[in-house]
């Protein structure tokens, strides 16, 4: 395979000694899933560049049980990300819109909403709502939740869940100062996974990246604590500072550079699970790079991809499947 000199539109040269090492990670997706690799739009937003859009409407959408609201107001997002979401703030409401969503022809929902103060999103009273939505409406629906209990992990089971999503974090200073639960620990994500497996959940974990502050902190820990449980894919996300608090604004998130480590560490420790790009990443010039860099690591599937990436992605030799699903369904048989 070639490995490109550059690209255009790529603001800073690439780092070729990091290419060649991600190329291992690129041989290890090939020995274990074939030249496929997954290219995804979402429904929450229109996403065009010159080589990538979906010509069809939405296909799968997002939904919050807490419409913008969440108590932990964490430094990296305060609530901002809930705000793309559709409301649905009660049981009622929830079946009505997808309901809605149904008869517009969206095949797909992704139930989240803000965390309490001990990091959970109360979807308690929502079981039988997202039962209807999965059962008598057949939408795909997802839920992502934060920590788990056990009466979460067995409702989300009885409801029919398609499968559970859930930030993990690998430091405890991090879910202290960033995430303001000083009184929670690595120990409680790690049994959350614990619990989603004993309900045989199919479970897609995601790692955000610089979510220290933009510092890489607990993301290998936790890649490593995941890969103990036998995902069924894994989401990488970049933490994207203009979403978060004033003091997190300013800070550079991580390098495209830095980035890529993490993208060849999952995919090393994770070989045969698909590892999928999120949609949360910085925009910009150095959005181009991050791309490169996964396409080169190894990565299953890339949601909004940058200028350039699909088309160089057929040049290196690789099949692009361009889907209008949420990425974390790379697990389901629709992609």
């Amino acid at each position: 395979m070639r490995i490109i000199q550059n690209l255009e539109g790529v603001s800073s040269p690439l780092d070729q000694e990091l290419l060649e090492e991600l190329f291992e990670g690129f041989k290890v997706r090939e020995e274990n899933f074939g030249k496929k690799v997954y290219f995804y739009s979402p429904g929450f937003k229109h996403y065009q560049v010159e080589d990538f859009y979906v010509a069809t409407g939405p296909k799968f959408v997002d939904v919050s049980i807490t419409g913008k609201n969440c108590e932990l107001m964490c430094d990296h997002c305060a609530s901002k990300i809930l705000w793309h979401m559709i409301p649905a703030t009660t049981p009622e409401e929830l079946k009505r819109v997808g309901e809605e969503l149904k008869a517009k022809g969206i095949e797909g929902i992704l139930i989240s909403g803000g965390s309490n103060k001990d990091g959970v999103v109360e979807l308690y009273p929502f079981f039988e709502a997202i039962a209807y939505l999965k059962k008598e409406l057949g939408l795909i629906t997802t839920c992502h939740v934060g920590l788990v209990d056990r009466e979460l992990a067995k409702g989300l089971k009885k409801a029919g869940v398609d499968a559970v999503l859930m930030d993990v974090i690998g430091d405890d200073r991090t879910i202290a100062e960033v995430y303001k639960l000083p009184h929670k620990s690595v120990k409680d994500y790690e049994e959350s996974l614990a619990l989603l497996k004993e309900y045989n959940h199919k479970i897609v974990p995601h790692v955000i990246i610089g979510l220290h502050y933009g510092k890489i902190l607990g993301e290998y820990r936790a890649i490593d604590m995941i890969s103990k449980f036998d995902p069924d894919g894994l989401v990488l996300v970049v933490v994207m500072p203009y979403y978060g608090k004033a003091k997190f604004q300013l800070l550079p998130p991580p390098t495209p550079e830095e980035c890529a480590k993490v993208f060849l560490h999952a995919r090393l420790k994770l070989p045969k699970t698909p590892v999928v790009i999120g949609c949360a990443r910085p925009a910009g010039p150095e959005r181009i790079k991050m791309d490169l860099y996964a396409l080169y690591a190894g990565v299953n599937g890339i949601t909004f991809p940058a200028e350039g990436i699909l088309t160089h992605a057929k040049e290196i030799g690789l099949e692009p499947v361009v889907s209008p699903n949420c990425c974390s369904t790379v697990i389901l048989p629709i992609n």
